[in-house]
């Protein structure tokens, strides 16, 4: 795991990283390709290299699932997407980080300024300090979401879609028969199924074909035929409400996860815990 300075004289500038970035003119499909391809939900977007804004994974799924024009992906602008970068000086604590993403209601904060953009951290990283810095602070339960959003493994595609454009989710998780949690899935699970149906579409041209977006939330597309079971990420990590807030950090950094299901003591689906919680809970001690 990489160190992030500890103690309270950390600032946003020990957070950051270097921005991975993609120019305005490139297509949807390029977006989406580039994201899978480096296993990353965002991506600053760059005019003649100057930063511009930002797009991200669920930006994407929401605007591409719910869209309804018949325009050609390829045709529409990556700035009818795209969001402006929110803005940080340096020398922020990670605590005002933490509450300034909550108000803003992103998950990504720059540092520096519009005419020189020193990094990016994410919540991610702000998990990582709470973890380093705030040890036996919080239990899971303390700030756990209660309300989880679940659909049976057996749902088809169109229906799940339908569920997650509904409530503004990125992410469901998945269940059995006996309501057992058995995994979650994502807009990146979306997107990988939509790029391979793309290049049957379209020959040898890897990208998102129009057909294939519309395919999951049409009543007769093949989002109706195919199960959640299908596409899938299975497994999901899980921890119980009374473990410490920070041990629930340690596995969604180490697993590489976003969010962990809470489990009640008869290891049934009470609520969910995610890094947006935990950025929350540092937020708190501002």
């Amino acid at each position: 795991m990489d160190t992030i300075h500890s103690g309270t004289m950390s600032t946003a500038k020990d957070l950051m990283h270097k921005p991975l970035s993609i120019e305005e003119n490139s297509s949807i499909s390029q977006v989406i390709s580039k994201l899978l391809d480096l296993n990353k939900s965002r991506l600053v977007v760059t005019n003649n290299q100057k930063p511009v804004g930002i797009v991200t994974e669920k930006d994407i799924g929401f605007f591409l699932f719910a869209e309804k024009s018949n325009q050609s992906l390829d045709k529409i602008p990556l700035s009818h997407i795209m969001k402006r970068l929110v803005y940080t000086d340096s020398t922020a604590s990670p605590v005002l980080c933490a509450k300034k993403m909550i108000e803003n209601n992103i998950s990504s904060l720059a540092v520096g300024d519009e005419n020189n953009l020193e990094g990016i951290f994410t919540k991610t990283d702000l998990v990582k300090f709470y973890l380093q810095n705030h040890a036996k602070k919080y239990t899971v339960a303390d700030y756990m979401t209660d309300h989880v959003f679940t659909v049976h493994d057996a749902t088809s595609l169109t229906r799940v879609m339908s569920k997650m454009l509904e409530h503004k989710i990125s992410r469901i998780i998945t269940k059995d028969q006996n309501d057992y949690l058995v995994g979650v899935i994502s807009f990146r699970d979306f997107f990988r199924v939509s790029l391979e149906l793309g290049v049957e579409d379209l020959s040898d041209d890897y990208s998102l074909s129009d057909h294939a977006r519309k395919g999951f939330v049409s009543s007769d597309g093949f989002g109706a035929l195919t199960l959640a079971s299908e596409i899938m990420t299975r497994g999901i990590f899980s921890i119980k409400g009374n473990q410490d807030l920070a041990k629930a950090s340690r596995f969604m950094i180490n697993h590489n996860v976003s969010a962990l299901g809470v489990l009640d003591e008869n290891s049934k689906i009470t609520g969910i815990i995610s890094k947006t919680d935990v950025t929350r809970a540092l937020a708190s001690l501002a």
